[in-house]
């Protein structure tokens, strides 16, 4: 899978995220916040 750092902002990735985790019968009910994906990034 490709990163999308350069081209999705935080926001953008922590609604896929969220998406991802709460879709296809995952219903976590978890949203990733995009504070947390800058903090993952700056890892």
């Amino acid at each position: 899978m490709p990163a999308f750092r350069n081209t999705l902002n935080p926001v953008e990735i922590a609604a896929v995220v969220t998406y991802t985790r709460n879709a296809w019968g995952n219903d976590t009910g978890d949203v990733v916040q995009p504070s947390t994906v800058v903090e993952k990034i700056s890892q």
